[in-house]
């Protein structure tokens, strides 16, 4: 009896226990059934229906021609609601659709893609993604006339989600200053360049959609009218030109190349109204190759060296009233103002005397840092004041965020000491950027008036300008007209006789002051060197100013005047070439009027026309292309070299000569006047392509 009333209590408990766990579900039950029906419906609904960002298409990046350089092209990917079409419509069309869909996207074949539609409609699937491929605008239109698809969204159930990506037409021309830009999910924006610095007028405003949540944690925009529209990005027009950028960037890139530099920049702007008209990035990369990584010209600081002597002089020239023929004894190369402080000059035994002139032309250490140190010595901070007015010691506030910030010493801080004068007088302990050195030089082509440098000038709606920019006067002047001529008249002579000498050979006048600055590692100062060439052209009247850094340079040619200014020289030659009209008289002789009009041509016509008059003639050269050289009553055949890629001289040559030779390298020509050659827009040697026009005057 014992066990048997035992094992019934036992039961009955097992029994109660179940009953309350049957009761507590049922009762949970009716209480998510009834007492919170309305709060997980509207949870679940909140779940698979969402109010959605929509993207506004971002507005245009131009040139200042209105060339594209960075633009916003929609794609699409496919995807499909297979419940939306009629059965007649999904079963006369799902055939046709799944060969067309195997053919056109290659990536499943035309049964698997038949199985996938059908299986989709059979399990009542809202949204299936056919193709993760970007699908072109166009290729859009033709997909839209397949079976079903043909029947349109809301009676065929096709959609396509728009997908839009950053172009660049011109590829990596400018790619670091035309910049990037990244949002995350909360529409937060970090990035580069002007796409980051202008991303409130390119954004536009996002737009919002409803959207339903599918299997695949896919969301699917209902098209149900429940939106804001987003609102498109303005345009922005630059001041580059795109001509002059490409040139640059290949000029640049070949003297990296052969000089195996760690990177270099090249930054071109209009004198008069400031307007940047080419800045060039260029780093070496981990594979060797040279790329727009960095934007040296406006974030990098470094000590420009010898540039920044060209402040130190207008600042001497302001303070005292020193003549520029007065001398300064720079010793035999060496010279030491304190314990600790000796300044050296390039030449290995000195320059001895010097002229205050011949400072700049030659580039003395001693001479500047002397003059500086005689006139500043008792009140360093009165040089610093004429620094603060030449814009060396602060930012421009240039339209592109992240200008570099210039890094000086002054009197009174720790790091100052007795030789600080000096080193900084010659351009060390001291960082600036190419930019705020280039304005400054800009000042001094501008006789002292100092502006402010700029990359926009419109922001543009379609055809309505919404805003214009123009350059701003940062000073009326930055020095006395005496002391700015001065100046000038050294800066010339440092490329007529000086350290820039080797580009003294353009059909028109540099003035500009090189640089070399030995780069401080570890704390020493080592072979390493940053080298640099800032200036303006023509001389006289300048137009363009321009300035060429390029980092540490392998082999023999290490300074600013051998590995910089040639660089210069050869972007200036096409820049003016392509803005100047000129007139260039090529054979100028006694004998000249005694002779037919035979100047230049093919050489095999040319002989023939020669003969026939029974002129004297001498060849120099038989090569298919010549031109003329008169020797008493003789003519001299010259070879006139013809190389691909480049700029022939046709000067006196027949227009038919002319333009076969020219749109032979696919060059664009348009002519003015009648007869022969007399002046071509790009010199001889500059480089051509399809997109070149060359107008050429006969006469």
């Amino acid at each position: 009896m014992g066990i048997r009333h035992s094992i019934l209590n036992r039961v009955r408990i097992a029994f109660l226990f179940i009953l309350g766990i049957a009761v507590a579900i049922i009762v949970r039950i009716s209480d998510l059934q009834f007492v919170e029906k309305d709060r997980w419906e509207k949870a679940g609904i909140a779940n698979r229906v969402k109010i959605r960002r929509v993207d506004a298409t971002r507005g245009n990046i131009l040139a200042d021609d209105g060339s594209l350089l960075a633009t916003s092209i929609p794609f699409y990917k496919l995807a499909f609601d297979p419940m939306v079409a009629s059965d007649s419509v999904f079963l006369k069309g799902v055939d046709s659709l799944s060969y067309q869909l195997s053919r056109y996207f290659k990536e499943k074949s035309k049964s698997q893609y038949d199985s996938l539609l059908r299986t989709a409609r059979k399990k009542k699937r809202r949204y299936l993604v056919l193709s993760h491929k970007q699908i072109k605008h166009q290729d859009k239109k033709y997909i839209e006339r397949w079976p079903i698809f043909r029947e349109g969204r809301h009676k065929g159930g096709v959609i396509f989600d728009k997908v839009e990506k950053r172009f660049k037409p011109f590829d990596d021309l400018g790619r670091r200053t035309i910049g990037f830009i990244r949002k995350d999910d909360k529409a937060k924006f970090t990035g580069r360049g002007l796409e980051f610095s202008f991303n409130q007028d390119l954004a536009g405003t996002d737009g919002e959609a409803l959207f339903q949540r599918v299997s695949g944690n896919q969301w699917k925009p209902l098209d149900n009218g429940a939106q804001i529209r987003a609102k498109n990005g303005f345009d922005i027009q630059t001041t580059l030109n795109m001509e002059f950028e490409e040139h640059a960037h290949q000029v640049l890139k070949d003297a990296l190349i052969k000089h195996d530099a760690n990177f270099g920049t090249v930054l071109l702007m209009e004198v008069h109204t400031g307007e940047i008209k080419a800045i060039v990035n260029l780093g070496q990369n981990k594979e060797g190759n040279y790329v727009e990584d960095f934007n040296y010209a406006i974030q990098g600081v470094m000590e420009p060296g010898s540039t920044f002597k060209g402040a130190s002089m207008l600042a001497v020239l302001e303070e005292s009233d020193i003549n520029i023929k007065d001398s300064v004894n720079t010793g035999e190369g060496k010279y030491q103002f304190y314990d600790e402080c000796i300044m050296t000059d390039a030449h290995q035994y000195g320059f001895g005397m010097l002229s205050v002139e011949e400072v700049i032309e030659k580039s003395s250490n001693i001479g500047i840092s002397k003059l500086v140190f005689k006139n500043f010595r008792e009140n360093p901070e009165r040089f610093f004041k004429y620094l603060d007015r030449y814009n060396l010691t602060s930012t421009i506030g240039f339209q592109m965020e992240g200008e570099g910030k210039p890094n000086i010493s002054r009197p009174g801080d720790p790091s100052w000491s007795g030789c600080s004068l000096p080193w900084i007088s010659i351009g060390y302990e001291v960082e600036v950027s190419p930019l705020q050195v280039l304005t400054f030089y800009n000042a001094v082509a501008n006789e002292g008036k100092m502006i402010t440098p700029y990359i926009v000038k419109k922001i543009l709606q379609g055809n309505e300008v919404i805003k214009e920019y123009d350059s701003n006067v940062i000073r009326k002047s930055i020095a006395s007209e005496r002391s700015i001529k001065a100046l000038q008249g050294m800066l010339k002579k440092v490329v007529d006789s000086g350290t820039a000498r080797k580009i003294n050979k353009a059909d028109f006048s540099i003035a500009g002051k090189t640089g070399t600055t030995q780069k401080l590692k570890g704390g020493r100062y080592t072979k390493n060197y940053f080298t640099s060439f800032v200036g303006y052209f023509p001389a006289d009247k300048p137009r363009y100013s321009m300035i060429v850094a390029i980092d540490e340079p392998k082999g023999n040619a290490k300074y600013g005047g051998d590995v910089c200014a040639p660089v210069f020289l050869e972007i200036a030659e096409v820049v003016y070439n392509r803005t100047t009209e000129r007139d260039i008289h090529y054979v100028n002789n006694e004998n000249e009027a005694a002779f037919p009009y035979i100047k230049a041509g093919n050489y095999n016509d040319l002989l023939l026309l020669s003969d026939a008059f029974d002129i004297q003639q001498v060849s120099e050269n038989t090569s298919p292309w010549v031109r003329t050289r008169v020797k008493g009553d003789t003519i001299a055949w010259v070879d006139t070299k013809i190389r691909r890629g480049t700029m022939p001289d046709v000067r006196g040559m027949t227009l038919r000569d002319a333009m076969y030779l020219i749109e032979s390298e696919g060059a664009q020509v348009t002519v003015n006047g009648t007869g022969r050659v007399v002046t071509q827009s790009i010199t001889p040697g500059g480089r051509i392509n399809s997109k070149t026009q060359v107008y050429l005057k006969l006469q």
